[in-house]
């Protein structure tokens, strides 16, 4: 198994990789898996001239103006009824949002001022209102809020056409299948484009939690975002090649690249073709050890991914989106049918709900706070939760009422310490007898968990194990805590470990607490789906692996490929070890020593 295959969903970029004369290389953030070799279709939004003019009677542009958002919302509308008929309720949900920035008091009430104080044309007055919001996110540094901006740049366009009397009939769509590359991708412009005429989505903008990166995923197309100036370089009719697995973007390849990355993709479709024969089988070692290998989700429907891809169940799914998404805290229904949603799809399969793992920085929105000069050791998370006890009681209400229609379970991030546990407990204890008050069905046995992800975390697992049903290894934050690393800050990078002796001890420690206390315990951070890594962590006993969907069968493979027996081994041999360069070398040794007799077993 290559080290290149797994783990890499989700990667970052760096540095241009130079290319052969000719070549375009561009490296961005893998955002859903796959490669493709096709041809340029540069969707480029229409650039509106909005003319700064004055106007005589301003109550009669007031009135242009109301007339104009109504025609914007009753658009909003049809794309979303559009939506919901093709993609379904969860993919349309989108557009609520951006029914709720036009809605916006705010800009509302600064357009028609503008209008009445300057005597400005409403679309002029209009651009000044939501550019005085847009303004503000200029410096932001954070992924979920940068790819909210792509939601309101959405509606201003949209809005302002309307008010400008043009039509949207002039945007160029696709007739064949292409290979979509874009600044970036408003939801109303993959919701308008047609899926068999799109064969991958390369943009300059977005992020991991981006629209365009959560609808490739759900819709199994090859994407990658984050690619800064590529559409600046590309011509329409370019031959491209997308591959998602690594995050590269090709413009114009030589024939020799081309060659390459047609194998590539040959090698791709036949491995993704073995490891889906592998789905209804379990993860079990050739000497019969079985471990449960779950999904991380974002949205509801990434759900069909994971079921398809063999998951067992939701091991992490992501409650942050929601919140960021809106302009306003969601409330206790809309969180409900969110969750509700996700246990129906699953069929009675676990799912862990991770209560909001967000920053003050993240939040700042709705509570007009300042954001952190460290957000990352701030105010997130936990800490968050227990200061704001009236989001975290609705969030919990919600998944308490949502319990009644799955198997869920509940999960709080950012442990650090015991009085945590302690009082995230208390507060669920209370809004359980609420429910009962109020004769509103749920079910009484929910599990409680924690992420272990903080270094303190792990030094008190065994007084921690006491107080909960199951832990949850998030290795990401782990890493970048015990290493004092900032994974995203390119001068240190290096110094990101999975492998170094600190991270495997913190990790046998953990679950040496979990068994002493007998309790469930899991790893989902992207560790896992390194397969390096993933030897250890089968030979550390873990229970569970919770990944990416698409991550999904090739861990199994792997899991299916070794004995538990000597991956135990290995563990207790690397043990040893000061560096994490000697911990890979053991590795590599191992993994050339078992390629030859690499088998798969067939059987279930």
């Amino acid at each position: 198994m290559s080290p290149e295959r797994l783990g890499n969903i989700g990667s970052r970029p760096g540095d241009e990789a130079p290319g052969p004369s000719g070549e375009i290389r561009r490296q961005g953030v893998s955002a859903a898996p796959g490669i493709v070799v096709g041809t340029v279709f540069l969707k480029d939004s229409v650039r509106l001239v909005v003319p700064n003019t004055g106007i005589e009677n301003a109550e009669r542009e007031v009135e242009n103006f109301k007339r104009g958002i109504e025609d914007t919302r009753v658009e909003i509308d049809n794309i979303r009824a559009d939506m919901t008929e093709r993609m379904g309720e969860d993919h349309a949900r989108i557009f609520d949002a951006h029914l709720m920035i036009l809605a916006d008091v705010t800009i509302i009430d600064g357009t028609t001022e503008v209008i009445r104080r300057d005597k400005l044309n409403a679309a002029a007055a209009y651009e000044m209102a939501i550019d005085h919001i847009l303004h503000s996110f200029g410096e932001i540094e954070d992924e979920y809020l940068k790819d909210r901006y792509a939601d309101i740049m959405d509606v201003k366009r949209r809005a302002i056409r309307n008010l400008l009397g043009e039509s949207d009939a002039v945007i160029s769509r696709p007739t064949e299948p292409v290979v979509i590359v874009a600044h970036d991708l408003s939801p109303s412009d993959t919701a308008q484009l047609n899926r068999s005429n799109t064969l991958a989505y390369a943009t300059d903008g977005g992020g991991r939690t981006s629209h365009t990166a959560i609808m490739a995923r759900s819709q199994g197309v090859p994407a990658v975002v984050g690619l800064d100036d590529l559409f600046d370089q590309a011509h329409n009719g370019d031959t491209i090649i997308v591959d998602g697995n690594t995050g590269t973007v090709i413009v114009k390849p030589t024939p020799a690249t081309l060659e390459d990355y047609e194998l590539e993709q040959k090698r791709f479709h036949e491995l993704e073709e073995q490891l889906l024969t592998l789905t209804g089988y379990p993860a079990i070692t050739l000497d019969d050890k079985r471990f449960v290998l779950a999904a991380n989700l974002d949205m509801p429907e990434e759900v069909e991914s994971a079921l398809e891809h063999g998951a067992q169940g939701v091991g992490l799914f992501r409650t942050e989106y929601y919140f960021i998404s809106n302009e306003s805290l969601p409330s206790e229904e809309d969180q409900y049918h969110v969750y509700k949603s996700v246990a129906e799809k699953m069929g009675g399969r676990p799912v862990t709900i991770r209560t909001l793992d967000i920053g003050g920085d993240k939040i700042a929105q709705y509570l007009h706070s300042s954001a952190e000069l460290n957000p990352f050791m701030g105010w997130r998370g936990i800490r968050f939760c227990l200061t704001r006890k009236d989001i975290f009681r609705t969030q919990l209400r919600a998944i308490y009422r949502a319990s009644a229609f799955g198997k869920l379970r509940i999960m709080f991030p950012m442990i650090s310490q015991f009085e945590e546990v302690i009082q995230a407990k208390q507060i669920c204890a209370e809004v359980m007898e609420q429910l009962r008050g109020e004769q509103v069905e749920f079910d009484q046995t929910v599990e409680l968990g924690i992420m272990i992800e903080t270094p303190s975390a792990v030094a008190i697992a065994d007084h921690l194990g006491k107080e909960v049903d199951f832990f949850s290894i998030g290795t990401n934050d782990l890493i970048q805590y015990t290493m004092a690393v900032d994974r995203g800050n390119a001068k240190i990078a290096h110094l990101y470990q999975n492998l170094h002796p600190a991270i495997i001890r913190a990790i046998k420690q953990t679950v040496d607490a979990a068994r002493k206390r007998e309790i469930h315990v899991s790893v989902c951070g992207e560790m896992c789906g390194d397969p390096r890594a993933l030897l250890l962590l089968i030979g550390l006993q873990l229970d569970e692996f919770s990944a990416g969907p698409n991550v999904i069968p090739e861990i199994k493979r792997m899991i299916r490929s070794v004995t538990f027996d000597e991956c135990r081994s290995l563990v207790k041999r690397v043990m040893r070890y000061r560096t994490a360069g000697e911990i890979e070398k053991a590795i590599d040794k191992f993994m050339a020593a078992k390629e030859p007799v690499n088998g798969r077993r067939v059987t279930k």
